[in-house]
């Protein structure tokens, strides 16, 4: 077998590894649906339609989880759990906007479905209910923290849109953008759980950084599940990021093992995105060791997870935070 074959078993489902928490999840799904009811048929329509659909919940998860290790999660833990869901869901709007997506989760996208102005103004009033949340009662020490994450995916998405092109971004790039866009956010929903659930700020700020790793972690693996092969290995389709235009890990570790004159045939491919040509793409990503290559940068990441949270006292919630950590570098879709 492939040292890095994505088809391999799970040693956990998501479902079985969250179990424990499943009661507090289903109240993050009905204080979602509770917070972006406003009455106006569209709004409410457009704001919960990709919820219809689930998702990993693993933000919320996380401030639940973090939350947990000091001491039971309160009803202001699941508000704030629902605030990063939506702030989540709200980029993911406006990333389709700008990728001009059709489809997400299997469904069609907002501004595919409503329109870009819609989408525009749907994410908008996403963000703005998240944070109005997270401000509410006691959130003087959350708030700044929320915002922050919050701002750090805008600028993420910008610094995607002025590095996109293949002849300027490098490795140092793309780690920037997932930094960015990706793992700040997860850092903050570990720190948001811990501050929520009355940790010390040492505590608060180590479950930062072990989430920043995570999160590293978890989009490298997303992006080579992206490049790893057909629905029918990853359960879902494959080269979506290169076909909108995106450069990742992948493809610049293939660039980085290629002869100058096959680098100007993938920069040509990448500048004129094909979906005939991008089988191609496909193999030469497999043949060039990327996927294994993006494996192991994962776990080296997953690894400095493991490192600070060692330093967290041991507690059931701890086993389901590193057990969700390993599902999400091991995960095949």
């Amino acid at each position: 077998m492939n040292s890095y074959d994505m088809r391999h078993d799970l040693r956990f489902e998501l479902g079985e590894i969250v179990k424990p928490i499943e009661h507090h999840l289903k109240r993050v799904d009905d204080e979602i649906r509770r917070q972006l009811s406003t009455g106006i048929p569209i709004l409410d329509e457009s704001a919960y339609h990709l919820f219809e659909r689930g998702g990993k919940k693993i933000r919320a998860s996380l401030i639940i989880l973090s939350s947990g290790l000091a001491a039971p999660p309160t009803d202001l833990v699941i508000e704030l759990a629902a605030a990063a869901e939506i702030v989540h869901c709200a980029s993911l709007i406006h990333d389709d906007i700008i990728d001009q997506s059709s489809v997400r989760r299997g469904v069609p996208t907002v501004s595919a479905k409503w329109g870009s102005r819609v989408a525009v103004l749907t994410g908008d009033y996403m963000y703005t209910k998240a944070l109005g949340i997270a401000v509410g009662d006691q959130g003087r020490d959350v708030f700044p923290i929320l915002v922050a994450a919050t701002s750090d995916m805008v600028k993420g998405e910008l610094y995607q849109l002025e590095y996109s092109s293949i002849d300027r971004i490098t490795k140092e790039h793309y780690l920037t953008i997932i930094e960015l866009k990706t793992a700040r956010f997860m850092a903050a929903c570990m720190k948001l759980g811990a501050v929520r659930g009355g940790m010390s700020p040492e505590l608060a700020d180590t479950l930062y950084t072990a989430g920043l790793n995570l999160g590293f972690a978890f989009q490298i693996v997303d992006d080579a599940l992206d490049a790893a092969g057909s629905a029918a290995e990853t359960g879902k389709d494959s080269g979506n990021d290169f076909l909108e235009g995106k450069i990742t890990l992948p493809l610049l570790h293939l660039l980085e093992k290629s002869s100058a004159a096959e680098r100007g045939e993938l920069s040509s491919l990448a500048k004129n995105p094909d979906p005939a040509r991008w089988e191609t793409v496909r193999r030469k990503i497999r043949e060039s060791g990327a996927l294994e290559y993006c494996h192991s940068v994962a776990e080296s990441y997953t690894g400095e997870f493991g490192k600070h949270m060692e330093t967290v006292p041991d507690s059931p919630y701890k086993r389901i935070i590193l057990n969700l950590a390993k599902f999400l570098v091991e995960r095949n879709y």
